[in-house]
């Protein structure tokens, strides 16, 4: 059991533990401006799950693969280490300046008066259409960072262009 226990302590990631670190590190440092090259870069992930699957077919095929890869026990703990990888990687870009929230917002940018002059209810509606995109974008930021976290824990049994794939967005260009 201790052996087990000390395995987890030093290897939170499994073999790749310092490569997935490194990587959160960075996500910490990321500009504004890398956040938008990672935004532009990742595949469309958000609401509507079906659209997406059809317009980025082999990304999620090398994220299935990968999910496959770590629920396989390709070492051990795999699946924790994939899942807590992922988890992590959210709350690190939660905790940028990327994040939506994070950035102040026109008050009253949600609210649409149906007593408002035209010009007024227009501004209103731009906002509210802003926020949406915003958002919309947060979620592909945010689902990038956690895949490639993923990716990461299990890179060594991913064939390389899956790898290759679910890293896109952090890659240099």
């Amino acid at each position: 059991m201790a052996r087990i226990l000390s395995y987890v302590g030093n290897e939170t990631y499994g073999p790749n533990t310092a490569e997935v670190e490194a990587f959160l590190e960075r996500l910490r440092r990321l500009t504004p401006d890398e956040w938008d090259r990672v935004r532009d870069a990742a595949p469309p992930l958000g609401a509507i799950p079906d659209l997406e699957v059809s317009q980025s077919p082999e990304y999620f095929k090398a994220l299935e693969a990968a999910t496959r890869v770590a629920k396989s026990q390709v070492f051990p703990g795999s699946e924790s280490a994939f899942f807590d990888a992922m988890r992590t990687a959210q709350l690190v870009a939660d905790a940028s300046a990327f994040q939506p929230s994070s950035r102040p917002e026109p008050a009253g940018s949600a609210v649409v008066d149906e007593r408002l002059a035209p010009d007024a209810e227009a501004d209103a509606i731009i906002r509210i259409m802003s926020t949406a995109y915003e958002e919309e974008s947060w979620r592909r930021v945010m689902n990038a960072c956690m895949v490639a976290a993923g990716a990461l824990v299990v890179r060594a049994a991913l064939p390389a262009d899956d790898f290759r794939k679910l890293f896109a967005p952090f890659s240099p260009r």
